[in-house]
């Protein structure tokens, strides 16, 4: 991973944090963008258009958290939310979690690993939270690009040539409370 992929996701991620569309934020991922979630395995995704979905359930209040008290509402993001984005360390980052995280995309951690080397993806550990409310909600994600083939019409900035980095998998670390967390990875952006 070079230098210019880093600062060019970087930019893409920040980009897509700022793009208010949620059917124009799917454009920032792969049609084939996979995700699971740690905390609640059931709240995976094996296309964009399920992962856009839960974007809109989010937007709309309804976030699938981690919180073991169901009586509690989860809170919603603010609009003044702020991020941390770095690199993650390969190979000691390169890892999906457990059987049972994987399992519901129909995948075993291994096999990710393996995809991943062979599709050259490049991981970034992503840490969400609101500013203000210690109880607001923090989000720790380790999201992965690879560089594909572009359709046409579905282009973002910085494709060159039919060719752009997308997102095509989506770790979900934590999703919950902020209590007790830290963000990682340098400064704090909105």
């Amino acid at each position: 991973m070079t230098s210019s992929i880093v600062s060019l996701i970087k930019k893409q991620y920040h980009i897509y944090r700022h793009t208010t569309d949620v059917d124009a934020q799917g454009l920032f991922f792969s049609p084939t963008c996979m995700q699971t979630c740690r905390p609640n395995p059931p709240y995976c995704a094996t296309s964009r258009e399920q992962i856009v979905k839960y974007l809109a359930d989010a937007r709309a209040g309804n976030i699938h958290s981690s919180s073991s008290d169901s009586s509690k509402p989860t809170p919603k993001p603010s609009k003044q939310s702020r991020y941390t984005i770095r690199p993650l360390k390969v190979p000691a980052e390169l890892e999906f979690g457990s059987h049972e995280v994987t399992t519901p995309i129909g995948y075993e951690p291994e096999e990710l690993v393996k995809k991943a080397n062979e599709e050259k993806w490049v991981g970034m550990c992503v840490d969400l939270w609101d500013e203000g409310a210690v109880e607001g909600l923090f989000i720790k994600v380790n999201y992965w690009w690879r560089e594909e083939d572009i359709r046409a019409g579905e282009e973002t900035v910085e494709d060159v040539g039919g060719k752009g980095w997308r997102q095509c998998f989506h770790d979900i670390i934590y999703l919950g409370g902020r209590e007790g967390w830290k963000p990682e990875g340098g400064e704090a952006l909105e």
